[in-house]
């Protein structure tokens, strides 16, 4: 694991020490015209309410394309929700590319702390991120920056960092100053004209004893026709915490849900032992809000 994050810090190392040098602190342009109004996530207490457009479950790939978790909304009623799915179950399972592929899930193994599925199709699953059992959902493509041209990834990649640096930093001001590092960024289009993108950063302190270590997750719009095209803040997590136990956000994939089909990013946050998902959601009003988080697994 500590071989992984360190190789993180390599991409975009230059890229984003370079955005940092010499710069007096970014501060958000009112004169900037935003896509929507920023929500930042430590000021606003977030709802912890599942969507029911996306059906009964939420189901996240396991080992293999033939294996899921199932993961109930509400843990307290985890064995009643398990209970009430049909056997087998019809399931539609989403790429991060937008691929959609559907299964049959005939039975679901409850462990106590984790329900895991064995799906069945013909040809057999390929490749896939999250799936649902009915609900209202349809796929949002995602391309990641392995996919950008150099100059196209240099220039987001200085803009994440930009608005990561607007940001507020920890109480005791202990990463100010210090260089970001772009771990991912993704990209989609919604409503047309809207462009979203997706970034996780990090920083370091190098202690010997206690390496501490601060992850944002950020969401960042623009309008791709007219004449601002200007990337604005619209939503921001940071945590901070030992290396070994800070959160770790990960994009699984994107989707449209319900009759108005609303934007929604979902998140596996990793704790180092144990793991949550999470769901983000673009409501009408334009405004990113964390809508529904798991509770936490030992998977």
């Amino acid at each position: 694991m500590n071989l992984f994050r360190r190789s993180l810090y390599v991409m975009a190392a230059m890229v984003c020490a370079a955005c940092e040098r010499g710069k007096a602190p970014v501060r958000t342009d009112s004169a900037v015209t935003k896509v929507g109004p920023p929500v930042d996530s430590t000021s606003v207490a977030p709802p912890r309410n599942w969507n029911p457009s996306a059906g009964p479950l939420l189901l996240v790939v396991a080992e293999s394309p033939s294996r899921a978790f199932v993961i109930a909304p509400d843990s307290a009623t985890a064995a009643a929700q398990l209970s009430g799915i049909p056997h087998p179950a019809s399931v539609t399972l989403l790429g991060r590319g937008g691929t959609v592929q559907t299964a049959e899930l005939p039975a679901i193994a409850d462990s106590g702390t984790c329900a895991i599925a064995t799906l069945s199709a013909a040809p057999p699953p390929r490749p896939w991120s999250i799936g649902f059992i009915g609900g209202v959902v349809l796929p949002l493509p995602l391309d990641s920056i392995q996919s950008f041209s150099s100059p196209d990834s240099a220039a987001l990649a200085v803009t994440v960092t930009r608005l990561a640096s607007a940001l507020p930093n920890d109480s005791a001001g202990r990463f100010s100053g210090l260089p970001f590092v772009v771990r991912t960024m993704w990209r989609f289009t919604i409503s047309g004209d809207i462009q979203v993108l997706v970034a996780t950063l990090a920083r370091q302190i190098n202690q010997e004893a206690t390496p501490l270590q601060e992850h944002t997750l950020l969401i960042a719009e623009r309008h791709v026709k007219g004449n601002d095209t200007t990337f604005s803040r619209a939503y921001s997590e940071r945590s901070y915490g030992p290396e070994e136990t800070i959160e770790n956000a990960e994009v699984l994939a994107a989707a449209q849900l319900g009759p108005n089909r609303n934007p929604a990013i979902i998140l596996s946050r990793d704790f180092g032992e144990v793991t949550a998902y999470g769901l983000l959601e673009r409501g009408d009003d334009g405004r990113w809000r964390a809508r529904w988080t798991s509770a936490r697994r030992h998977c």
